[in-house]
């Protein structure tokens, strides 16, 4: 959401006005493009979660005598239809496995990032001082640093489980919740619903979770659909660069790292990842905007 300026009449000065989304921008109502987004998720959820039961082959079973093996639009085999890479191994099998894998570690690392980044901004609005202080002097750290050279420095030096790979993607963008959070809470606190019930003498545990979250859980949810197509990239870079899943496990970005040597005798092994990473990406991006749309009274 960009920002332009325009003249205020009282004062002659140039005020920042928030513009909408690219969607709106271009004229589009968003429903077939929102539709088309929401159909590619669902598409691809139902292949995270039920992708087995349609997996042709194991995605560890190789065939050293079918290596390369072209898909069937290139004029391949039905028995390997997306064709297979380097060792044989059947690339659709290995696709529905990566799938599974990344999707996982997406959701799970932007739940990593929402919660920890909410808790911490709602920690910094309600103590306030040096607390918060401390808090948002850390938020400035992250938003300065390059994540991607921070996480490749972590899983170099401590190194690259599954474990420590979701921990490492969970932290990332957790500033981004704690800022807004902190925001929301700092302004629902002088709310008169907020202020009545804290003369009751309810207490803050009760005021945050019974009044204050659910009014701010909806921004931060269209927040955590926004920082996930990140999530997902950070793990298919790491993970292209050797530092994310390593086998026998895989993911999108392994096997795009895989095919990259192989571009140009077998650019099917690449192309196949790459195409369902940038689709995936986009077509949340493309949800979230749209959420942020319907959701932001600014753009009403």
């Amino acid at each position: 959401m960009s920002l332009q300026h325009e003249t205020t009449p009282a004062t002659g000065q140039m005020t920042p006005t928030r513009q909408p989304s690219l969607i709106k921008r271009w004229g589009l109502s968003g429903e077939w493009l929102v539709s088309s987004a929401l159909i590619y998720i669902g598409f691809v959820l139902f292949v995270a979660v039920f992708g087995f039961l349609f997996q042709p082959y194991p995605h560890t079973q190789t065939d050293l005598f079918n290596q390369l093996a072209p898909p069937v639009f290139m004029g391949g085999s039905w028995t390997n239809i997306l064709g297979t890479d380097n060792l044989g191994r059947d690339v659709l099998s290995r696709l529905i496995k990566g799938v599974q894998l990344s999707v996982l570690i997406g959701v799970i690392g932007t739940a990593i990032g929402a919660v920890l980044g909410s808790f911490l901004g709602i920690v910094a609005a309600h103590f306030r001082g040096w607390i918060e202080e401390v808090l948002m002097m850390l938020v400035d750290v992250q938003v300065s640093l390059p994540f991607i050279i921070f996480a490749l420095a972590v899983l170099a030096f401590v190194g690259n489980s599954l474990t420590i790979l979701i921990i490492v993607v969970g932290i990332d963008g957790w500033e981004r919740y704690a800022r807004l959070s902190r925001s929301m809470v700092l302004s629902a606190n002088q709310k008169d619903y907020v202020l009545a019930v804290r003369s009751l003498g309810l207490s803050n545990f009760k005021i945050y979770h019974r009044h204050v979250l659910p009014n701010i859980m909806g921004t931060l949810i269209v927040q955590a659909t926004i920082n996930l197509p990140g999530v997902i990239l950070l793990e298919s870079t790491l993970s292209f660069l050797g530092l994310g899943v390593q086998e026998p496990m895989t993911s999108l970005g392994q096997i795009l790292g895989v095919g990259r040597d192989y571009l140009i005798l077998a650019p099917w092994i690449a192309v196949a990842p790459g195409m369902v990473i940038f689709f995936l990406t986009l077509s949340i991006a493309i949800v979230g905007d749209w959420l942020r749309d319907r959701l932001d009274p600014t753009l009403k």
